[in-house]
């Protein structure tokens, strides 16, 4: 997520650059038409084209991009605020986790070692959470929080995420028989709090599974690709009458990228869980979790909280 007060232009022209590679060639040889003699000749077929035909094509993409990007955004939105949602479900499960297991009457190494057990194996699925969102290849940042035995038993399912909460369900309903837990509605709690993680994790899921569709993505392109293609022709009919065709080519450019701007913009939001540096920040987040969850287990040496690096946090 990008958290710095500007944009950095260099970056933005890198990602654009064979675009602008496109509609400054494109310009380019419109003016060097018009400036030969057999571009005046042949004019009105190659270069010039009427203003107004341009003008309504910018109207259109202007109103295809303006739905598309509030769609996308909304997306983005939904994703910060499900992984808000992760934050404080995990705050609430940790309280839980602490207070309602020093009830019990069993020996505190036994109840320290299944809290940790619980907080650890949370701290495990929001990060296999991240991971699968990412569609990482590498499942290695979540050997610490298990065992050697649990890790292997959760490589061999499909969906780790979904196999870590259901085995928090196993364990804590084991509490009770164990007497780690005293009191049945204190399961009810419990479950109640998976449930919502369960929850989270399925909009979450929903988001990176359903694509906006096809054709809001699909036509602007054609549209954009249209406009810029033609905006040259358009705007030197104009310059012509004032003797500036050469305007033609930083105009054209500085027109025709905003539009593209605009496209990359509803491009990016609409994908928040893709690990670019617009999307949602998940590993800030997962830090954040983590060190909250650890310091409500008292531990001391935690990890330090990330920053963002050139204004991006990861």
């Amino acid at each position: 997520m990008i958290v710095r007060k500007h944009l950095r232009w260099r970056r933005v022209i890198y990602t654009s650059r064979g675009f602008l590679a496109y509609i400054i060639g494109l310009s380019s040889l419109v003016y060097l038409m018009q400036r030969a003699e057999e571009g005046r000749y042949l004019g009105s077929l190659l270069v010039h084209l009427p203003f107004g035909v341009v003008s309504m094509l910018a109207t259109a993409l202007a109103i295809f991009l303006a739905f598309r990007n509030n769609s996308a955004y909304d997306r983005w939105w939904e994703a910060r605020k499900i992984w808000g949602g992760i934050v404080n479900s995990s705050r609430t499960f940790g309280r839980q986790v602490m207070s309602l297991t020093s009830l019990s009457g069993q020996p505190p190494e036994s109840v320290a070692a299944y809290q940790q057990e619980l907080i650890y194996r949370h701290i495990a699925w929001i990060n296999a959470l991240r991971l699968q969102l990412r569609k990482e290849s590498s499942w290695d940042e979540i050997k610490p929080f298990l065992s050697a035995e649990e890790f292997e038993w959760v490589m061999a399912r499909q969906n780790h995420a979904t196999q870590l909460v259901q085995k928090q369900g196993l364990r804590i309903a084991a509490g009770i028989q164990d007497g780690l837990v005293t009191e049945s509605r204190y399961l009810e709690m419990l479950d109640e709090t998976l449930t919502a993680l369960y929850d989270l994790q399925g909009k979450a899921e929903r988001i990176k599974n359903t694509p906006l569709p096809r054709q809001y993505d699909y036509f602007p392109r054609v549209f954009l690709f249209l406009f810029v293609t033609l905006l040259p022709s358009g705007m030197i009919t104009e310059l012509v009458k004032v003797g500036s065709e050469w305007m033609v080519i930083p105009l054209a450019t500085l027109v025709s990228s905003v539009f593209y701007v605009l496209m990359r913009v509803g491009e990016y939001d609409e994908d928040p869980f893709e690990g670019r540096y617009s999307d949602t920040p998940m590993t800030a987040l997962c830090r954040t979790i983590e060190i909250d969850m650890r310091e409500q287990l008292g531990e001391i040496n935690l990890p330090p909280k990330l920053e963002p690096v050139d204004g991006i946090l990861m």
